[in-house]
Protein backbone atom coordinates (compact mmCIF):
# COMPACT_ATOMS: atom_id res chain seq x y z
CA UNK A 1 0.00 0.00 0.00
CA UNK A 2 2.84 2.40 0.81
CA UNK A 3 4.31 1.87 -2.63
CA UNK A 4 0.95 2.57 -4.24
CA UNK A 5 0.55 5.68 -2.08
CA UNK A 6 3.99 6.97 -3.11
CA UNK A 7 3.17 6.31 -6.76
CA UNK A 8 -0.07 8.23 -6.41
CA UNK A 9 1.80 11.10 -4.74
CA UNK A 10 4.39 11.03 -7.54
CA UNK A 11 1.74 11.05 -10.28
CA UNK A 12 -0.08 13.87 -8.54
CA UNK A 13 3.13 15.84 -8.22
CA UNK A 14 3.93 15.33 -11.90
CA UNK A 15 0.44 16.45 -12.85
CA UNK A 16 0.69 19.50 -10.61
CA UNK A 17 4.07 20.47 -12.03
CA UNK A 18 2.73 19.93 -15.54
CA UNK A 19 -0.18 22.25 -14.83
CA UNK A 20 2.22 24.89 -13.48
CA UNK A 21 4.63 24.61 -16.43
CA UNK A 22 4.07 27.25 -19.14
CA UNK A 23 1.72 26.29 -21.93
CA UNK A 24 3.85 28.20 -24.45
CA UNK A 25 7.58 28.05 -25.15
CA UNK A 26 9.95 30.12 -27.26
CA UNK A 27 13.30 29.43 -28.89
CA UNK A 28 15.32 31.22 -31.51
CA UNK A 29 18.71 31.04 -33.18
CA UNK A 30 20.38 33.49 -35.56
CA UNK A 31 23.14 33.43 -38.15
CA UNK A 32 25.02 35.98 -40.23
CA UNK A 33 25.07 35.50 -44.01
CA UNK A 34 27.09 37.20 -46.73
CA UNK A 35 24.07 37.25 -49.06
CA UNK A 36 21.39 39.92 -49.23
CA UNK A 37 18.06 39.86 -47.43
CA UNK A 38 16.38 39.58 -50.83
CA UNK A 39 18.34 36.45 -51.72
CA UNK A 40 17.70 34.85 -48.32
CA UNK A 41 14.00 35.76 -48.43
CA UNK A 42 13.55 34.35 -51.93
CA UNK A 43 15.03 31.04 -50.81
CA UNK A 44 13.19 30.76 -47.49
CA UNK A 45 9.87 31.87 -48.96
CA UNK A 46 9.86 28.76 -51.20
CA UNK A 47 8.61 25.97 -48.93
CA UNK A 48 10.04 23.34 -51.25
CA UNK A 49 13.54 24.48 -50.35
CA UNK A 50 13.02 23.54 -46.69
CA UNK A 51 14.22 19.96 -47.03
CA UNK A 52 17.42 21.14 -48.70
CA UNK A 53 18.68 22.60 -45.43
CA UNK A 54 16.41 21.13 -42.75
CA UNK A 55 18.19 18.85 -40.24
CA UNK A 56 15.06 16.67 -39.96
CA UNK A 57 15.31 15.58 -43.58
CA UNK A 58 18.64 13.93 -42.72
CA UNK A 59 17.21 12.08 -39.72
CA UNK A 60 14.85 10.09 -41.92
CA UNK A 61 15.51 10.36 -45.69
CA UNK A 62 12.55 8.00 -46.21
CA UNK A 63 10.06 10.54 -44.88
CA UNK A 64 7.09 10.95 -47.21
CA UNK A 65 6.28 14.52 -48.33
CA UNK A 66 3.32 16.13 -50.04
CA UNK A 67 3.34 19.72 -51.29
CA UNK A 68 0.17 21.67 -52.00
CA UNK A 69 -0.62 25.26 -52.92
CA UNK A 70 1.88 27.64 -54.52
CA UNK A 71 5.62 27.01 -54.35
CA UNK A 72 6.25 30.27 -52.49
CA UNK A 73 4.42 32.67 -50.22
CA UNK A 74 1.14 32.46 -48.35
CA UNK A 75 -0.65 29.16 -48.87
CA UNK A 76 2.45 27.10 -49.69
CA UNK A 77 2.08 23.94 -47.61
CA UNK A 78 4.10 20.83 -46.86
CA UNK A 79 2.83 17.64 -45.20
CA UNK A 80 5.31 15.11 -43.82
CA UNK A 81 4.86 11.54 -42.62
CA UNK A 82 7.70 9.58 -41.03
CA UNK A 83 7.89 6.30 -39.16
CA UNK A 84 10.75 7.80 -37.13
CA UNK A 85 9.40 9.22 -33.84
CA UNK A 86 11.98 12.03 -33.94
CA UNK A 87 10.35 13.30 -37.14
CA UNK A 88 6.74 12.18 -36.79
CA UNK A 89 3.84 13.51 -38.84
CA UNK A 90 2.47 16.97 -39.41
CA UNK A 91 2.12 19.98 -41.64
CA UNK A 92 3.69 23.38 -42.09
CA UNK A 93 2.13 26.21 -44.05
CA UNK A 94 3.29 29.73 -44.85
CA UNK A 95 0.68 32.07 -43.36
CA UNK A 96 2.46 35.41 -43.71
CA UNK A 97 5.17 36.61 -46.07
CA UNK A 98 6.70 40.08 -46.08
CA UNK A 99 9.34 40.53 -48.81
CA UNK A 100 12.88 40.88 -47.48
CA UNK A 101 11.54 40.98 -43.91
CA UNK A 102 9.95 37.76 -42.60
CA UNK A 103 8.17 34.50 -43.35
CA UNK A 104 5.71 33.10 -40.76
CA UNK A 105 4.76 29.44 -40.69
CA UNK A 106 1.96 27.55 -38.93
CA UNK A 107 3.02 24.12 -37.65
CA UNK A 108 0.75 21.24 -36.68
CA UNK A 109 2.25 18.10 -35.11
CA UNK A 110 -0.01 15.06 -35.16
CA UNK A 111 -0.89 14.23 -31.56
CA UNK A 112 1.42 16.94 -30.19
CA UNK A 113 -0.43 20.22 -30.70
CA UNK A 114 0.43 23.26 -32.75
CA UNK A 115 3.26 25.76 -32.98
CA UNK A 116 4.55 28.55 -35.17
CA UNK A 117 7.92 29.36 -36.68
CA UNK A 118 9.32 32.47 -38.30
CA UNK A 119 12.28 33.44 -40.43
CA UNK A 120 13.10 37.03 -39.52
CA UNK A 121 15.47 38.95 -41.80
CA UNK A 122 17.51 41.92 -40.64
CA UNK A 123 20.51 43.81 -41.96
CA UNK A 124 23.74 42.16 -40.86
CA UNK A 125 27.35 43.24 -41.00
CA UNK A 126 28.00 41.82 -44.48
CA UNK A 127 24.54 40.87 -45.71
CA UNK A 128 21.50 39.34 -44.06
CA UNK A 129 21.04 38.29 -40.47
CA UNK A 130 18.52 35.42 -40.30
CA UNK A 131 16.70 34.52 -37.09
CA UNK A 132 14.81 31.23 -36.97
CA UNK A 133 12.22 31.52 -34.18
CA UNK A 134 9.88 28.89 -32.69
CA UNK A 135 6.76 29.41 -30.59
CA UNK A 136 5.23 26.26 -29.10
CA UNK A 137 1.61 26.16 -27.96
CA UNK A 138 1.15 23.03 -25.78
CA UNK A 139 -2.30 23.76 -24.44
CA UNK A 140 -3.26 21.27 -21.70
CA UNK A 141 -1.10 18.50 -23.16
CA UNK A 142 1.07 17.95 -20.07
CA UNK A 143 3.52 15.65 -21.84
CA UNK A 144 4.02 18.31 -24.49
CA UNK A 145 4.54 20.93 -21.74
CA UNK A 146 7.28 18.82 -20.14
CA UNK A 147 8.97 18.27 -23.50
CA UNK A 148 8.73 21.94 -24.37
CA UNK A 149 10.16 23.09 -21.05
CA UNK A 150 12.93 20.55 -20.54
CA UNK A 151 13.88 19.51 -24.09
CA UNK A 152 13.48 22.66 -26.18
CA UNK A 153 16.99 23.98 -25.64
CA UNK A 154 18.72 20.59 -25.48
CA UNK A 155 17.04 19.04 -28.54
CA UNK A 156 15.56 21.77 -30.73
CA UNK A 157 18.31 24.34 -30.13
CA UNK A 158 21.09 22.24 -31.72
CA UNK A 159 18.76 21.28 -34.58
CA UNK A 160 18.07 24.94 -35.34
CA UNK A 161 21.79 25.69 -35.26
CA UNK A 162 22.51 22.81 -37.64
CA UNK A 163 19.74 23.91 -40.00
CA UNK A 164 20.95 27.51 -40.14
CA UNK A 165 24.47 26.25 -40.77
CA UNK A 166 23.17 24.22 -43.71
CA UNK A 167 21.30 27.27 -45.01
CA UNK A 168 24.44 29.39 -44.85
CA UNK A 169 26.48 26.74 -46.67
CA UNK A 170 23.94 26.39 -49.49
CA UNK A 171 23.35 30.09 -50.09
CA UNK A 172 26.95 31.14 -49.87
CA UNK A 173 28.30 28.17 -51.84
CA UNK A 174 25.88 29.03 -54.66
CA UNK A 175 27.46 32.45 -54.61
CA UNK A 176 24.16 34.22 -54.26
CA UNK A 177 25.29 37.83 -54.66
CA UNK A 178 26.37 39.71 -51.58
CA UNK A 179 24.39 42.77 -50.58
CA UNK A 180 26.66 45.19 -52.39
CA UNK A 181 26.97 42.95 -55.48
CA UNK A 182 23.36 42.02 -56.09
CA UNK A 183 21.76 43.21 -59.32
CA UNK A 184 18.14 44.25 -59.49
CA UNK A 185 16.63 42.35 -62.39
CA UNK A 186 13.76 42.53 -64.84
CA UNK A 187 12.04 39.62 -66.56
CA UNK A 188 9.92 39.15 -69.68
CA UNK A 189 8.01 36.30 -71.27
CA UNK A 190 8.73 36.10 -74.99
CA UNK A 191 6.56 34.40 -77.62
CA UNK A 192 8.38 33.53 -80.84
CA UNK A 193 8.10 31.40 -83.95
CA UNK A 194 10.35 28.70 -85.37
CA UNK A 195 8.93 27.82 -88.75
CA UNK A 196 5.21 27.28 -88.28
CA UNK A 197 5.45 26.44 -84.57
CA UNK A 198 4.98 28.78 -81.60
CA UNK A 199 7.35 28.82 -78.63
CA UNK A 200 7.39 30.63 -75.29
CA UNK A 201 10.64 31.68 -73.64
CA UNK A 202 11.60 33.69 -70.59
CA UNK A 203 14.35 36.27 -70.33
CA UNK A 204 15.91 37.77 -67.20
CA UNK A 205 18.45 40.57 -67.21
CA UNK A 206 20.16 42.99 -64.78
CA UNK A 207 18.87 46.54 -64.65
CA UNK A 208 22.29 48.17 -64.62
CA UNK A 209 22.07 49.69 -68.10
CA UNK A 210 25.13 47.93 -69.51
CA UNK A 211 25.63 45.04 -71.91
CA UNK A 212 26.81 41.70 -70.60
CA UNK A 213 27.36 38.14 -71.68
CA UNK A 214 24.24 36.25 -72.71
CA UNK A 215 23.47 32.77 -71.37
CA UNK A 216 20.98 30.35 -72.92
CA UNK A 217 19.24 28.05 -70.42
CA UNK A 218 17.86 24.76 -71.74
CA UNK A 219 15.23 22.99 -69.68
CA UNK A 220 14.99 19.41 -68.42
CA UNK A 221 12.93 16.83 -70.28
CA UNK A 222 9.80 18.01 -68.43
CA UNK A 223 9.77 21.10 -70.61
CA UNK A 224 10.06 24.85 -70.17
CA UNK A 225 9.01 25.22 -66.52
CA UNK A 226 9.55 27.36 -63.43
CA UNK A 227 12.81 25.60 -62.65
CA UNK A 228 14.44 26.74 -65.89
CA UNK A 229 13.08 30.25 -65.34
CA UNK A 230 14.45 30.32 -61.80
CA UNK A 231 17.92 29.46 -63.08
CA UNK A 232 17.66 32.31 -65.61
CA UNK A 233 16.81 34.69 -62.76
CA UNK A 234 19.77 33.44 -60.74
CA UNK A 235 22.09 34.15 -63.67
CA UNK A 236 20.61 37.62 -64.11
CA UNK A 237 21.38 38.43 -60.49
CA UNK A 238 24.99 37.55 -61.28
CA UNK A 239 25.01 40.19 -64.02
CA UNK A 240 24.20 38.05 -67.08
CA UNK A 241 21.28 38.25 -69.46
CA UNK A 242 19.76 34.77 -69.45
CA UNK A 243 17.19 33.36 -71.85
CA UNK A 244 15.33 30.22 -70.78
CA UNK A 245 14.37 28.93 -74.19
CA UNK A 246 11.64 26.49 -75.20
CA UNK A 247 12.60 23.32 -77.09
CA UNK A 248 9.14 21.71 -77.24
CA UNK A 249 6.62 24.42 -78.16
CA UNK A 250 4.20 26.66 -76.30
CA UNK A 251 2.15 24.82 -73.68
CA UNK A 252 4.07 21.54 -73.97
CA UNK A 253 4.90 20.95 -70.32
CA UNK A 254 4.95 17.34 -69.13
CA UNK A 255 3.10 16.20 -66.02
CA UNK A 256 4.17 12.57 -66.44
CA UNK A 257 7.42 10.90 -67.63
CA UNK A 258 5.56 9.35 -70.57
CA UNK A 259 4.63 12.83 -71.81
CA UNK A 260 8.18 14.09 -71.24
CA UNK A 261 9.58 11.21 -73.29
CA UNK A 262 7.06 11.90 -76.07
CA UNK A 263 7.98 15.61 -76.24
CA UNK A 264 11.72 14.88 -76.15
CA UNK A 265 11.58 12.13 -78.78
CA UNK A 266 9.56 14.38 -81.08
CA UNK A 267 12.46 16.85 -81.09
CA UNK A 268 14.99 14.12 -81.87
CA UNK A 269 12.77 12.56 -84.55
CA UNK A 270 12.64 15.71 -86.69
CA UNK A 271 15.96 16.18 -88.48
CA UNK A 272 17.58 19.47 -87.57
CA UNK A 273 14.75 20.51 -85.22
CA UNK A 274 16.87 20.82 -82.08
CA UNK A 275 19.52 22.93 -83.83
CA UNK A 276 16.93 25.17 -85.50
CA UNK A 277 15.12 25.82 -82.23
CA UNK A 278 18.35 26.49 -80.37
CA UNK A 279 19.64 28.86 -83.05
CA UNK A 280 16.34 30.77 -83.05
CA UNK A 281 16.77 31.34 -79.32
CA UNK A 282 20.38 32.41 -79.89
CA UNK A 283 19.22 35.03 -82.37
CA UNK A 284 16.69 36.39 -79.86
CA UNK A 285 19.34 36.62 -77.17
CA UNK A 286 21.94 38.24 -79.44
CA UNK A 287 19.44 40.93 -80.44
CA UNK A 288 18.90 42.13 -76.87
CA UNK A 289 20.36 45.52 -75.96
CA UNK A 290 21.73 44.10 -72.71
CA UNK A 291 23.76 41.42 -74.53
CA UNK A 292 27.17 41.55 -76.15
CA UNK A 293 26.55 39.16 -79.12
CA UNK A 294 30.18 38.11 -79.11
CA UNK A 295 29.90 36.75 -75.56
CA UNK A 296 27.42 33.88 -75.54
CA UNK A 297 27.29 30.64 -73.58
CA UNK A 298 24.70 27.99 -72.76
CA UNK A 299 23.77 25.77 -69.85
CA UNK A 300 21.38 22.85 -69.73
CA UNK A 301 19.87 20.35 -67.34
CA UNK A 302 19.13 16.68 -68.12
CA UNK A 303 17.74 16.83 -71.70
CA UNK A 304 19.04 20.40 -71.77
CA UNK A 305 22.53 19.25 -70.81
CA UNK A 306 22.59 16.86 -73.75
CA UNK A 307 21.26 19.65 -75.99
CA UNK A 308 24.02 22.16 -75.17
CA UNK A 309 26.68 19.47 -75.66
CA UNK A 310 25.23 18.65 -79.07
CA UNK A 311 25.20 22.33 -80.01
CA UNK A 312 28.88 22.53 -79.09
CA UNK A 313 29.56 19.40 -81.16
CA UNK A 314 27.78 21.08 -84.08
CA UNK A 315 30.24 23.97 -83.92
CA UNK A 316 27.83 26.74 -82.90
CA UNK A 317 29.48 30.05 -82.02
CA UNK A 318 29.39 29.74 -78.24
CA UNK A 319 32.17 30.64 -75.84
CA UNK A 320 31.23 27.83 -73.49
CA UNK A 321 28.60 25.27 -72.55
CA UNK A 322 27.78 23.69 -69.19
CA UNK A 323 25.91 20.40 -68.84
CA UNK A 324 24.27 19.42 -65.54
CA UNK A 325 23.33 15.73 -65.27
CA UNK A 326 22.93 15.59 -69.04
CA UNK A 327 23.10 12.56 -71.30
CA UNK A 328 26.60 12.28 -72.82
CA UNK A 329 25.92 9.94 -75.75
CA UNK A 330 25.61 11.21 -79.30
CA UNK A 331 25.01 10.05 -82.86
CA UNK A 332 27.26 12.88 -84.15
CA UNK A 333 30.58 12.84 -82.27
CA UNK A 334 32.72 15.96 -82.05
CA UNK A 335 35.24 16.32 -84.86
CA UNK A 336 38.76 17.77 -84.51
CA UNK A 337 38.72 21.54 -84.94
CA UNK A 338 34.93 21.79 -85.05
CA UNK A 339 34.05 22.59 -81.43
CA UNK A 340 34.45 26.29 -80.64
CA UNK A 341 33.07 26.21 -77.11
CA UNK A 342 34.84 25.27 -73.95
CA UNK A 343 32.92 22.46 -72.29
CA UNK A 344 32.11 21.93 -68.61
CA UNK A 345 30.25 18.81 -67.46
CA UNK A 346 28.80 18.02 -64.04
CA UNK A 347 27.68 14.43 -63.58
CA UNK A 348 26.23 12.29 -60.80
CA UNK A 349 28.32 9.16 -60.42
CA UNK A 350 25.23 7.22 -59.28
CA UNK A 351 23.15 8.31 -62.29
CA UNK A 352 21.80 5.12 -63.92
CA UNK A 353 20.77 7.06 -67.03
CA UNK A 354 24.42 7.92 -67.71
CA UNK A 355 26.44 4.79 -66.86
CA UNK A 356 30.21 4.62 -66.49
CA UNK A 357 30.77 3.32 -70.02
CA UNK A 358 28.97 6.37 -71.42
CA UNK A 359 31.23 8.63 -69.37
CA UNK A 360 34.31 6.83 -70.67
CA UNK A 361 33.10 7.09 -74.26
CA UNK A 362 32.43 10.84 -73.83
CA UNK A 363 35.91 11.53 -72.48
CA UNK A 364 37.44 9.51 -75.32
CA UNK A 365 35.39 11.52 -77.82
CA UNK A 366 36.42 14.87 -76.32
CA UNK A 367 40.10 13.90 -76.19
CA UNK A 368 40.09 12.66 -79.78
CA UNK A 369 38.49 15.91 -81.01
CA UNK A 370 40.89 18.09 -79.01
CA UNK A 371 38.06 19.79 -77.10
CA UNK A 372 38.91 22.05 -74.16
CA UNK A 373 36.71 20.36 -71.56
CA UNK A 374 36.43 19.68 -67.84
CA UNK A 375 34.47 16.83 -66.27
CA UNK A 376 33.37 16.56 -62.63
CA UNK A 377 31.58 13.53 -61.21
CA UNK A 378 29.95 13.73 -57.78
CA UNK A 379 30.08 10.54 -55.72
CA UNK A 380 26.67 9.53 -54.41
CA UNK A 381 24.81 11.97 -56.68
CA UNK A 382 21.96 10.66 -58.83
CA UNK A 383 20.16 12.08 -61.84
CA UNK A 384 18.61 15.57 -61.43
CA UNK A 385 20.91 16.37 -58.50
CA UNK A 386 20.48 20.14 -59.03
CA UNK A 387 16.68 20.14 -58.88
CA UNK A 388 15.08 20.47 -55.41
CA UNK A 389 11.94 18.91 -56.86
CA UNK A 390 13.76 15.70 -57.81
CA UNK A 391 12.83 13.85 -54.62
CA UNK A 392 9.14 14.49 -55.17
CA UNK A 393 9.39 13.24 -58.78
CA UNK A 394 11.30 10.18 -57.57
CA UNK A 395 8.61 9.28 -55.07
CA UNK A 396 5.68 10.03 -57.36
CA UNK A 397 6.96 8.12 -60.39
CA UNK A 398 9.39 5.64 -58.79
CA UNK A 399 12.35 7.09 -60.67
CA UNK A 400 16.06 7.03 -59.68
CA UNK A 401 16.28 10.78 -59.05
CA UNK A 402 17.55 12.65 -55.99
CA UNK A 403 18.42 16.22 -55.11
CA UNK A 404 21.90 16.78 -53.69
CA UNK A 405 22.34 20.20 -52.02
CA UNK A 406 26.11 19.78 -51.97
CA UNK A 407 26.43 18.80 -55.64
CA UNK A 408 23.99 21.55 -56.60
CA UNK A 409 25.93 24.20 -54.70
CA UNK A 410 29.35 23.06 -55.88
CA UNK A 411 28.33 22.77 -59.53
CA UNK A 412 26.69 26.21 -59.53
CA UNK A 413 29.75 27.77 -57.94
CA UNK A 414 32.00 25.99 -60.46
CA UNK A 415 29.87 27.23 -63.34
CA UNK A 416 30.12 30.83 -62.14
CA UNK A 417 33.90 30.54 -61.87
CA UNK A 418 33.94 29.07 -65.39
CA UNK A 419 31.98 32.04 -66.74
CA UNK A 420 34.14 34.57 -64.89
CA UNK A 421 37.22 33.09 -66.57
CA UNK A 422 35.48 32.69 -69.92
CA UNK A 423 34.32 36.30 -70.11
CA UNK A 424 37.16 38.11 -68.32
Amino acid sequence: MKVLKYLLYLVGLLVLVGVILPSKTHLERSIELTVSKSAAFEYLNNIRNFNNWSPWHGIDPDTRYEFTGPRSGVGAKMRWDSDNSNVGKGTQEIVNSVPDSRVDIALAFEGMGTASASYILRDGEQGANVTWAYEGDHGWNLISRYMGFFMLETFLGPMYEEGLGNLKQILEAQKVPKLAERFEIATEEIDYQVGAESFTGFIAYPQNGSSSAGILVVHEWWGHNDYARHRAEMLAREGYTAFALDMYGSGKLAEHPDDAAKFMNAVFAEAGAAKARFEAAMDILKARETVNPERLAAIGYCFGGATVLNMARAGLDLKGVVSFHGNLATQSPAQPGQVKAKVLVYHGNEDPFVPAEQVTAFKTEMDAAGVDYSFTGFDGAKHSFTNPGADAFAEKFDMPLAYSPQADAESWKGMLTFFETLFE
